[in-house]
């Protein structure tokens, strides 16, 4: 029997044309800090509003990815992992990253309720998602010279990534909304 090839970053974008994964999962991971009663009809929305031209999403694979994604946020061992390319393709793990961050400000934003719930901490991690949803590709790929420099970026992916948990943890026991 053949194995089934491995289920990529690359492979599933590949499935989503007009619609950027790492940006509809950081709005995934913000709606998921949120009060609503229904966070997938809410993130299906919002797919709606960000998806260029009019293909059909694949609503099965999104609740898969949905489905994916609430487990590792309710899990207790911190294992969200952030929809964007492997290591090893820096320059889309980059854009990604971007993305990943202009989503979860983006869906962040969808809810000012939100925003009062949030300590210091949390309203400076907001601030740093901010700033890293508008860095240039370009000017970042130009800024890495050495393998310390590779070494920050995925030490902001980790920021990014643990700083979500903690957000949703914090939020996620508020009164839910209709």
């Amino acid at each position: 029997m053949q194995e089934a090839p491995a289920i990529t970053y690359d492979l599933l974008q590949s499935q989503f044309e007009g619609l950027n994964l790492a940006e509809a999962q950081g709005i995934l991971v913000a709606l998921l800090c949120g009060t609503s009663f229904d966070h997938f009809q809410d993130w299906m929305q919002e797919l709606h509003r960000i998806q260029e031209g009019n293909q059909p999403l694949n609503e099965e694979i999104l609740k898969i990815l949905y489905e994916k994604t609430v487990a590792e946020m309710d899990s207790t061992e911190f294992n969200l992992r952030l929809l964007i390319a492997e290591e090893d393709h820096l320059k889309e793990r980059i854009e990604g990253f971007i993305s990943w961050c202009y989503g979860f400000s983006y869906g962040f934003g969808l809810s000012s309720e939100l925003y009062k719930g949030l300590d210091e901490d949390g309203r400076d991690f907001i601030r740093y998602v901010i700033e890293f949803s508008s860095l240039d590709v370009e000017s970042v790929m130009g800024d890495l010279a050495s393998e310390e420099d590779r070494l920050a970026v995925e030490e902001l992916v980790e920021f990014v990534r643990v700083g979500a948990l903690m957000l949703y943890f914090h939020l996620k026991d508020q009164p839910k909304v209709h």
